[in-house]
């Protein structure tokens, strides 16, 4: 290729860089890649220039989200944000799979790189976004990311980015969080976390296991899990919970695990969660599903009588779940059983097995991110599944009483009004600044069986009155103001005064509140966790003092 036609392709990315032709499409590429047919170095010069056109909407980016990782999970959030019109750069480490070209042809800018890079970060306009997702699936990899953003961000002013880290082993979480990400260490960067594959297991758990579980445990039952991966690892792990902690303690869950590393899986877990053992029975089979030795079901035979079996396929491809599945079925046939297969991919082959007559035992698809990769989860991180589970409490409150007729509040999570909704998320923000108020902070319940956390008497008091405060804020912020009695439509209240001014009764409310945040934490697979070197009298008087 001439020397002069170099200096055109040059001068014509210089322009593309500012902006300056309107052109950015594949088919500009190909017309490009045909003008140079005859050259010999036309194909490196296409791919390199095709790539340096799909970075050209990056110099326009504000206020955009960054995608660390190219895996299913990201693919589904950058179709999200799409559909939202959410400016979206995705970082890859130069993956050549079908999710990384479905992003690409998406029109959702793909960056390929090593996501921890302070180069590649700064490439996809990080100072200029508005959150940063680390969802590779490398727990450690998404604790580098946030510090190479720490570190790029250093100057930033105004409001700090938000990181959302996926952090999925419980040992790491407690390293990562005292060491390096603590909320409010980086005043430049807000840290929250996601879990979406604990996300998808307890949604699948709620609806499938968990209402069932005196039934279950009133005949023997068993649990299959085949395929573990985080998923199923978190299956195994919930259900077992839910088992331990409804009194089904005369008897464990026996629980099957058909996976490779299924021995490595389960001594792991065992290892986790204390309790395990006391909760679950279970029995590892190494077994490759793709196996004659799984397709013959031969590891069913030394299980004894079952008359209740519920099954989870939990491999991430479709048709090797559904063929899983319909091996499974046929050994399990005059059984009460239900096989659940995981279908993330493929939406036509999951209609497809819904639509199938049950001759042998009955199949449902699930999607495992259908809830678990939805944008309001991932970016809310621990506040927005906090808000829920604190609503999900009241409803089972209030449906042990008679509810006022026309409660807008008894509504499921998503027909909430977005203002019930929003009072939610500022009651979980309001449980993580308190608890950061008394030098104590979260981590994931590992152990079913520990000590539940209480409050000394002085942190109760101070914390209820920050409750109260909270409260009226957010009670001012929508017009209310005090009032003889409660007016929805008029926007008065008797307790719009000072905490110190409410009856006794009233106070109690609020400290019942306080008293409930472990319960509320519980819920979501959190407890409270009070660090060595901040013991409750040291907090409260300095904070006192500091609001005084």
């Amino acid at each position: 290729m001439s020397n002069g036609l170099i200096e055109v392709l040059n001068a014509l990315g210089s322009l593309l860089r500012f902006g300056i032709l309107p052109f950015y499409s594949d088919r500009f590429i190909q017309l490009l890649g045909a003008a140079f047919a005859g050259s010999g170095s036309a194909g490196v010069l296409v791919i390199h220039f095709r790539e340096k056109i799909r970075e050209i909407p990056l110099l326009f980016c504000r206020y955009h989200v960054v995608i660390c990782g190219v895996h299913t999970t990201t693919e589904v959030l950058a179709q999200q944000f799409r559909n939202k019109k959410t400016k979206t750069v995705v970082i890859g480490a130069g993956e050549d799979t079908f999710e990384a070209e479905n992003i690409r042809r998406s029109s959702t800018v793909l960056l390929s790189g090593d996501p921890k890079n302070p180069a590649v970060l700064s490439l996809a306009r990080l100072k200029n976004a508005s959150t940063l997702l680390a969802l590779t699936g490398s727990d450690g990899l998404n604790a580098e990311i946030a510090l190479a953003a720490m570190k790029i961000l250093e100057k930033r002013k105004g409001e700090p980015l938000t990181c959302i880290l996926q952090i999925s082993n419980p040992g790491l979480w407690k390293i990562i969080r005292e060491q390096v990400l603590l909320p409010g260490k980086s005043p430049v960067v807000r840290i929250d976390f996601y879990n979406g594959p604990a996300l998808g297991a307890r949604d699948l758990l709620s609806s499938y296991f968990t209402p069932y579980i005196q039934t279950l445990s009133a005949h023997p039952s068993l649990l299959i899990v085949v395929g573990a991966g985080s998923l199923g690892e978190n299956i195994i792990t919930g259900a077992s919970r839910a088992w331990y902690e409804t009194g089904s303690r005369s008897s464990s869950l026996q629980v099957l695990l058909v996976d490779v590393h299924g021995r490595e899986i389960r001594d792991r877990l065992y290892m986790t969660y204390p309790c395990l053992r006391d909760a679950a029975e279970i029995r590892a089979v190494p077994v490759d599903v793709r196996s004659a030795e799984f397709q013959s079901g031969g590891y069913l035979k030394d299980l004894g009588s079952r008359s209740s079996v519920l099954a989870f396929i939990c491999l991430n491809d479709d048709t090797a779940g559904l063929t899983a599945a319909l091996a499974l079925s046929h050994h399990l046939v005059g059984l009460d059983a239900r096989i659940f297969v995981r279908m993330d991919h493929n939406p036509g082959l999951a209609t497809l097995v819904k639509e199938m007559s049950p001759e042998t035992v009955p199949i449902t698809p699930f999607n495992s991110l259908s809830f678990a990769a939805r944008p309001d989860l991932v970016l809310g991180g621990i506040r927005e599944i906090l808000a829920r589970a604190i609503h999900d409490q009241y409803l089972a409150k209030q449906s042990l009483h008679d509810a006022e007729q026309n409660d807008v509040a008894m509504a499921p999570w998503d027909d909430l009004p977005e203002r019930l909704r929003e009072s939610n998320r500022l009651q979980a923000e309001g449980i993580l600044e308190k608890l950061r108020a008394v030098g104590c902070d979260i981590l994931p319940l590992t152990d079913w069986n520990a000590p539940a956390f209480s409050f000394t008497p002085a942190e109760i008091e101070y914390l209820a009155e920050m409750e109260h405060e909270r409260w009226m804020d957010a009670m001012k912020t929508q017009g209310f103001s005090l009032g003889p009695v409660k007016d929805e439509q008029k926007k008065t209240h008797p307790s719009m005064v000072p905490y110190i001014e409410l009856s006794e009764p009233e106070k109690e409310k609020d400290r019942d509140a306080i008293r409930m945040i472990p319960r509320y934490l519980s819920l979501i697979d959190f407890q409270v966790y009070r660090p060595p070197g901040n013991p409750a009298k040291e907090a409260i008087p300095a904070l006192r003092n500091e609001r005084e």
